[in-house]
């Protein structure tokens, strides 16, 4: 298994170039535009953004890599016509990394390097051990390697119990679980099922939704179970985002 790669409005001549020069790590996976990058954002784990600035600029979509920051922690490299003058601002905007996309092969050793810092630096550095990494859906971080969660950016403390069943939900999100999914899945029980649910659902929403009887991210769906709905209300507004870069 590869680590994944996101591209974002690159050419299909330049995502071919780029797909040869990173085959040996990277699994490139391209998205046309900033709706579908968002997609695959919120149901997948990628490690690597590659995004082409020229691209935001011709749909005044500038923006969307501040908002972006909102789904994914993953480093962003953006490919620029004018890095010398865009690299303040995409920094500031959430970016790491500002290169012209003249430069093939220099993008590839920085998206090396980006990989590298992000995964093996972290302690990812087995990526068939994907299950390891840490990646946000909507509000959500979730951590596991450190136990660590934050909602909106606020750090939340979840015991042993509701942390494994919030790791659960986000990696099947928009799913409808049922208690005995949950009880074997995320807590390794092979009985109890209807009576080891509910509680620790109350107990996390709690922790993590913002008014917790009219639950946002945990919904329950009566007679079957429930389903994690990551809340991306970026996505609802980043086609409205219309300043541009200078």
């Amino acid at each position: 298994m590869k680590y994944q790669a996101l591209t974002i409005g690159l050419s299909d001549e330049l995502f071919s170039i780029m797909q040869s020069l990173l085959a040996l790590h990277l699994n490139l996976i391209p998205s046309l535009t900033t709706k579908d990058a968002n997609h695959l954002l919120e149901q997948h784990t990628f490690h690597l953004l590659i995004v082409d600035i020229e691209y935001l600029r011709s749909v005044h979509l500038s923006d969307w890599l501040s908002g972006i920051r909102r789904i994914s922690f993953a480093p962003i490299i953006v490919l620029s016509d004018t890095p010398e003058l865009d690299t303040h601002l995409i920094v500031q905007l959430g970016a790491d990394i500002c290169i012209s996309s003249k430069y093939h092969a220099m993008i590839a050793d920085l998206a090396y390097a980006q990989l590298r810092r992000y995964t093996e630096y972290n302690y990812y550095s087995n990526p068939s051990r994907s299950e390891v990494a840490a990646f946000q859906l909507g509000d959500i971080f979730i951590d596991p390697a450190r136990c660590k969660v934050s909602v909106q950016g606020q750090s939340v403390n979840l015991r042993p119990r509701e942390f494994s069943l919030l790791l659960y939900f986000m990696r099947n999100p928009n799913i409808v679980l049922s208690s005995e999914q949950i009880c074997k899945n995320a807590w390794g029980m092979t009985s109890g099922y209807d009576y080891g649910v509910s509680h620790p659902i109350y107990l996390l929403r709690q922790q993590i939704e913002p008014h917790p009887k009219n639950p946002l991210y945990i919904q329950t769906v009566r007679g079957f179970g429930y389903r994690f709905r990551p809340y991306v209300e970026i996505c609802d507004k980043c086609d409205n985002n219309v300043r541009k870069l200078s």
